[in-house]
C-alpha cells in the first residue's frame, strides 16, 4: 500500500511527484521516517501520509458515501443549514455561480469544534478569535440523514489527534524539542476551521466561458484559478475521491495530487493510494520553522475532473491558539521579519477571522460587517507579506533542484 521509497537517500526526480511518508515506519524505521519527513516538508511543502491512522479505506468510503447523501440532498434541505444562519462560519454554502469568470464551480459545508459560545458574537469586551471560533455547529436535520453528523465528529476527532502526532513529530524533525509543539497546540482549547468540499466539473461551468477557464489553468498563476498558500494553519490534512489538487512542484512546475479513496469505476489520471491523507505545510509552520519548511502554492484544477462527474474533498485546518506571539521553534523571542514574511506584535485571531471574513461574504454581511472593514486592510498586507515569503522560498528551492538534478541531495 504504501508508495515510500525504502531507501533514505532522495534524489531530484522525486520531486515530479509528491513525495510520500509511511506511517508505519514510526515503527520500523523511526529514522527513515523522520528524514522522509523533512524532506517532503523542506523540498516540496505536501506530503502523502500513507497508512495514516484511522483513515484506512473502510473509513473512507464510509466518508465521501456520508458526505455525497448530504451534497445530493434536495436544495431546500442543504439551504436549511445555510452557513450564512449562523455569525460562526458553520454551515452550507451555495454553489458558486457557473458564468462568474472563476475557475470553480463548487458548493461546501463547513464545521468546527461544536461547542457553546464563549460569548455573544458581538460582545467586544473579548477578543475576535473567541466571538468567531468558538460556537455551535449548524446541522442538516439527522431524521434525514442519520448518519451525516456521526461521520463528520468521526473524521474530525480522527484529523484532529493525527495533527496533534504528526505536529510534534514535524518539530522532532526540525531537530527541535517536540515540546515546543504543545506551547501553541493543545486539546483543550483547540481553534479549527473545516470543510467538505464538493467541486463541480468543467461542464458546469457557463458554455461561453469554459474555453477561458481552460486557457486560464495552462498558466502557471492566474486571478482567476484559485492558487494559493494555506495562511493560519500549521498544517493542513486533506482526503479526496477524485483528481484535481495541483501542487507547485520542486522546480517550479504544477505537479498532481493522488486520490485517497476510489468511490467509482474507471480509471483516473492520477494514482489512488488507499488508506492516504495528504498532507500540507501552513504559513504558521513556515514561520515557527524560519521558512525551512515553506508554505507552496496549490490549486484545484477543474479542467481534471471527469466530465459530468463530481470531487469532493474534505480540508481540516487546526489553527494555533491566538494569544501571543508565534515563537519560532528553539527561540526566546519572536523574531520581527524574517524569511516567512510574518511580523511580531500581529493580532493573529483577528487575521484568521479575517481571512474566513473575506471567503464567506454572505455571512460577514449579515454578521461581521464592522469588524471585517476595520481588519481587511490589514489582513491583506500580511497575506500579501506571507505569500511573497512563500513564493521566494518555492523560487530558491526550484533554482536548488534544477541545480541538483544529476546529484544527491
Amino acid at each position: 500500500m504504501s508508495d515510500t521509497k525504502t531507501s533514505t537517500t532522495h534524489t531530484s526526480d522525486v520531486l515530479k511527484k509528491i513525495p510520500a511518508v509511511d506511517w508505519l515506519d514510526l515503527e520500523d524505521n523511526r529514522d527513515k521516517f523522520l528524514e522522509d519527513l523533512r524532506y517532503a516538508l523542506a523540498e516540496c511543502g505536501f506530503l502523502i501520509l500513507t497508512n495514516a491512522p484511522g483513515l484506512d479505506d473502510v473509513f473512507q468510503q464510509r466518508a465521501f458515501r456520508e458526505a455525497r447523501a448530504f451534497f445530493n440532498a434536495p436544495m431546500d434541505f442543504k439551504k436549511a443549514a445555510a452557513i450564512e444562519n449562523s455569525p460562526y462560519i458553520r454551515g452550507y454554502s451555495l454553489p458558486t455561480p457557473a458564468d462568474s469568470g472563476f475557475g470553480q464551480v463548487i458548493e461546501s459545508f463547513q464545521y468546527g469544534i461544536d461547542e457553546a459560545p464563549l460569548c455573544a458574537h458581538d460582545d467586544e469586551s473579548h477578543p475576535i478569535h473567541e466571538r468567531f471560533f468558538r460556537g455551535p455547529s449548524t446541522w442538516p436535520e439527522p431524521e434525514v440523514l442519520p448518519g451525516f453528523r456521526p461521520f463528520l465528529e468521526d473524521l474530525n476527532q480522527i484529523y484532529h489527534d493525527l495533527t496533534l502526532q504528526l505536529g510534534e513529530l514535524i518539530v522532532e524533525s526540525l531537530g527541535e524539542d517536540p515540546a515546543e509543539f504543545r506551547r501553541y497546540f493543545n486539546t483543550e482549547e483547540p481553534y479549527l476551521f473545516a470543510s467538505l468540499n464538493h467541486n463541480f466539473s468543467l461542464d458546469a461551468i457557463s458554455a461561453d466561458k469554459r474555453q477561458f477557464i481552460q486557457d486560464e489553468y495552462k498558466k502557471f498563476t492566474s486571478p482567476v484559478t484559485g492558487a494559493h498558500i494555506d495562511g493560519p494553519p500549521f498544517v493542513a490534512l486533506l482526503i479526496n475521491d477524485r483528481p484535481g489538487l495541483q501542487v507547485v512542484a520542486g522546480e517550479g512546475d504544477w505537479m498532481d495530487a493522488p486520490v485517497t479513496c476510489r468511490t467509482a469505476d474507471g480509471d483516473y489520471d492520477v494514482p489512488v493510494i488507499p488508506g492516504s491523507v495528504i498532507v500540507n505545510t501552513g504559513g504558521s509552520l513556515m514561520h515557527l520553522s524560519e521558512g525551512r519548511y515553506s508554505a507552496t502554492l496549490h490549486r484545484v484544477n477543474t479542467t481534471m475532473i471527469p466530465p459530468g462527474d463530481t470531487r469532493i474533498s474534505m480540508p481540516y485546518f487546526l489553527l494555533p491558539t491566538m494569544e501571543g506571539d508565534l515563537v519560532p521553534f528553539g527561540k526566546s523571542a519572536a523574531s520581527h521579519s524574517g524569511s516567512a514574511g510574518y511580523k511580531a506584535g500581529r493580532d493573529r485571531g483577528a487575521n484568521a477571522a479575517s481571512d474566513l471574513m473575506r471567503t464567506y461574504p454572505k455571512v460577514t454581511r449579515r454578521w461581521w460587517m464592522k469588524e471585517f472593514r476595520e481588519l481587511r486592510s490589514k489582513f491583506q498586507e500580511e497575506e500579501k507579506a506571507e505569500t511573497k515569503a512563500a513564493f521566494k522560498l518555492a523560487s530558491d528551492r526550484a533554482e536548488r533542484n534544477k541545480g541538483n538534478t544529476n546529484e544527491e541531495i
